[in-house]
């Protein structure tokens, strides 16, 4: 009889060493750079988003308020005044190229000077003016701003005022143009005047 062995044989496997596969550099960003490229992203969006509605928006949409509020006027908002009535203080002006001392009234009335004249006067007649008015003047050269000044009457019964430009010296001149004085009563206009300078 033949006996059979069963013989089990184990193969062994020589041990490898498993080692992870190396893979190669990879191109990942910190965390950080994501996000701002993401905020970067988000925030051209936006100005995108504004640029497209301002230029689809109408020119008087984005002036105007919302026409839900109604446009009524409250019991306290006063409809605009006229313009305050002139007190007729001032009855005339006039230029002059001088002034009486005593009585205040223009000498040598003109509306043209010369460049070289030494002292251009405008002169103010009043009536009833009561002390503590003040008469005042803004002058204007060529339709430009020049100049202004006010003064108080101190005396009762003042019936002329005067507002006088002097050159500083015998080299000085006055400005070549045309001027426009106006005169005012506690500031309210009341009278003007123009005069050329050649």
């Amino acid at each position: 009889m033949i006996v059979s062995e069963n013989t089990a044989k184990i193969h062994t496997v020589p041990e490898q060493k498993v080692t992870e596969k190396q893979s190669p550099p990879s191109n990942k960003r910190p965390k950080y750079v994501s996000w701002i490229l993401i905020g970067g992203v988000v925030f051209i969006v936006l100005l995108g988003g504004l640029y497209f509605f301002k230029k689809s928006a109408p020119p008087q949409a984005l002036n105007q308020a919302p026409q839900s509020i109604p446009q009524t006027a409250s019991p306290s908002v006063q409809p605009t005044k006229p313009r305050s009535k002139a007190p007729g203080i001032i009855i005339s002006v006039i230029t002059a190229k001088g002034v009486d001392p005593k009585t205040g009234e223009a000498i040598n009335p003109t509306t043209i000077f010369l460049s070289t004249d030494k002292s251009i006067y405008a002169v103010t007649t009043l009536q009833n003016a009561k002390i503590g008015t003040r008469i005042e003047y803004v002058r204007y050269l060529n339709n430009k701003f020049l100049d202004n000044r006010s003064i108080k009457i101190k005396k009762p019964n003042t019936n002329n005022t005067s507002f006088v430009w002097t050159l500083k010296n015998s080299t000085a001149s006055h400005p070549v143009g045309t001027y426009g004085v106006k005169v005012y009563t506690n500031g309210i206009f009341e009278k003007e005047i123009t005069y050329t300078v050649q």
